[in-house]
């Protein structure tokens, strides 16, 4: 089972287009092609390494790159969890390493598109962009102003969307030879289908550690013994102390330039964006040809409906078609938008043509938009333009702090030359938290924060940094107070509890060893509960990959009921408790009734094998190619900067 799941995690292409940012675009390829930036190179894919000189062809991998792809996978976790992780343990976990074997296999992958000799033009690119829908703007088309916000947003380089896109296109003309359809046999199908949709029925018992009420102090002893045994969990942690100076839009927005015209010609150019649009009550009949569509005409002149018109034309008495109330962006923009909102009330004089053929459009009623006036948006509009201009002001800022930097070579020297506030936070821990254990820092940008204050040298400064939000800020160690172990005397409260704690749940696991052991005997489920003081519940239906949170069947214990027989009882071991679970029923699958269902797994498990086609690909190309790693750069890359 876990070899087919394993397919769940990619979609078609993951590896190809995992790096792109979503729905993004440019305008003016031929700009993007001509920027570029060198750095450290960390990995090479082909070519020949000739000594002294280097390597010769091939395509390299630059450091830039690998952190770039470091820093989004923190994003993406921050994004999952709400918290960015620190350095440190990102580099425990490897993903400096995963980082590192995304951008080599995309490498790979680029590299494999030139040896094959395939090329996207930038026509190619540029109409992939315009029809992406994320920049229509309020007539349908292209709009560069929404672009430029977007990608501002996005931040993400030109030159770097218009390489994703141009790997996008290449790819699909490199893999369209893996076809989907019927990749995966009909019997893997139908038994992994019949795995998955299968459905179980518990039920279930929570006992709870507080089941046991009286749990006695600790001796001197046995307290002594628990914390020798246990020193590292009451160990106090390493704190710091930083000064730092932050500088984003927000602190600059109130010294942004908005004169009376600026905010006027803002109002000018999005004047439909304010009130409401024109509507009209539209019906329409479509002809093939030209001909046919005036004839149609011709009968509604000479007294018919259009109903009865369309019908003798077409043949048809499904001729007319009501489209209701739409507004013209709701119209596929050229010939048939511009033309039912050109038309009066009643059957146009001429047919309209579109690539989908000839329109013969009635207008049933005319509902006139209505516009705000510009009063009523002025300080909305003025605080808009203050927030599109301010990034730029922020840059200004940044640019003179930096100089005055280099002058002073002081934080705080440079602060107080632009008269900005320079903040301290005492005795902050790892996870921004004081001596109390309270959150103190706090804030979009506290992580970002604490992580500088940690990974920067006492007595030091940081470099000038920038948060995922376009903030930027810089902070200077005052004073580190290293982690260290406690007395006893000074935790003993705190070692006690968790003795108890301890104790509790060991005393609460026997109840449950002895609950297991009564079930086993013979003792009713119910009566069980009855007997502990504690409730049955029945779960709902679920399947191996859904759980019943409400009645404790959360997915470890999901995972257990999938084990059981019929009839049998298990136990899972909770933060705060153990769950008591009874498979009561099995709800077979019926391939017969689930048709369509099967069907429609069918067609993804085509595409799961399909991409795995594809992975299997790329690692044979990066064989054959060969990949050249530096570790010595890429250690370098990742230390930590308080580390030599």
């Amino acid at each position: 089972m876990n070899t087919f799941r394993k397919y769940a995690r990619f979609v078609i292409l993951f590896i190809l287009f995992g790096m792109l940012i979503v729905s993004f675009a440019f305008w003016g390829v031929g700009d993007m092609l001509r920027m570029g930036g060198g750095s450290s190179e960390v990995a090479h894919v082909g070519g020949t390494k000739i000594p002294l000189y280097g390597w010769v062809g091939g395509a390299s991998v630059s450091i830039n790159e690998v952190k770039d792809q470091f820093n989004r996978q923190l994003e993406g976790i921050q994004r999952q969890t709400g918290q960015r992780p620190e350095p440190e343990q990102a580099l425990r976990f490897g993903l400096h390493v995963r980082a590192l074997e995304e951008v080599i296999q995309r490498a790979v992958l680029d590299y494999t598109i030139q040896q094959f000799g395939l090329v996207v033009s930038d026509a190619e690119v540029r109409a992939a962009i315009a029809r992406n829908p994320a920049f229509a703007g309020t007539g349908g088309s292209f709009d560069p102003l929404l672009y430029r916000n977007r990608l501002q947003q996005a931040r993400i380089s030109e030159a770097q969307y218009v390489n994703d896109i141009r790997r996008e296109i290449a790819a699909g003309q490199l893999f369209g030879v893996v076809r989907p359809d019927g990749l995966a046999p009909k019997s893997l199908r139908d038994d992994i289908f019949r795995m998955e949709a299968e459905r179980r029925v518990a039920e279930t018992i929570y006992v709870p550690d507080s089941i046991v009420v009286d749990v006695p102090k600790p001796t001197a002893e046995q307290l002594n013994a628990y914390f020798e045994a246990n020193k590292i969990r009451f160990q106090i942690p390493e704190f710091r102390a930083f000064s730092y100076v932050m500088m984003t839009a927000d602190d600059v927005m109130p010294q942004v330039g908005v004169t009376a015209d600026m905010i006027k010609q803002e109002y000018d150019a999005r004047q439909g964006e304010f009130g409401t649009a024109e509507k009209r009550d539209v019906d329409q009949a479509m002809a093939d040809s030209e001909d046919k569509a005036k004839a149609i005409i011709a009968a509604v002149t000479g007294g018919k409906t259009l109903e009865d018109a369309a019908k003798d034309v077409l043949g048809s008495s499904d001729g007319v078609i009501k489209l209701g109330s739409v507004t013209k962006k709701d119209l596929p923009p050229g010939p048939l938008a511009d033309g039912v909102f050109a038309l009066s009330v009643g059957v146009g004089p001429a047919p309209i043509q579109s690539p989908l053929g000839w329109h013969i459009v009635r207008i049933n009623s005319i509902t006139p938009g209505k516009s705000v006036p510009f009063e009523e948006v002025k300080e909305k509009l003025e605080k808009e333009l203050r927030a599109q201009l301010a990034p730029d002001l922020l840059i200004k800022q940044v640019t003179d702090f930096e100089r005055v930097l280099a002058k002073t070579q002081s934080m705080k020297a440079a602060a107080e030359d632009l008269a900005l506030k320079v903040k301290t936070y005492e005795n902050v821990d790892a996870r921004g938290q004081d001596l109390e254990g309270k959150q103190v820092v706090i804030g979009p940008a506290a992580s970002e924060l604490v992580q500088a204050a940690f990974a920067t040298r006492e007595s030091a400064e940081s470099e000038l940094l920038e948060t995922q939000r376009g903030e930027y800020f810089m902070v200077r160690v005052d004073r580190i107070t290293p982690a260290r172990t406690p007395a006893l005397a000074e935790v003993e409260a705190k070692v006690v509890e968790a003795w108890q704690a301890e104790e509790r749940r060991k005393l609460a696991d026997a109840k449950v060893k002895q609950a297991l052991e009564k079930a086993n005997a013979g003792t009713g489920f119910e009566a069980l509960a009855k007997e502990l003081g504690l409730e049955m519940r029945t779960a709902k239906a679920v399947t191996r990959f859904e759980a019943d949170q409400g009645n404790y069947l959360t997915q470890p214990v999901v995972q257990e009921l999938f084990k059981l027989q019929e009839g049998k009882i298990q136990s899972v071991r909770t933060a705060e408790g153990s769950v008591l679970v009874r498979l009561k029923q099995i709800e077979p699958v019926d391939l017969a009734k689930d048709k369509e269902a099967i069907d429609r797994f069918g067609k993804q498990l085509d595409s799961m094998v399909a991409n795995d086609l594809i992975l299997q690909l790329i690692a044979a190309m990066r064989t054959k190619y060969g990949v050249s790693v530096d570790e010595a750069v890429f250690a370098a890359a990742f230390r930590p900067q308080n580390q030599p």
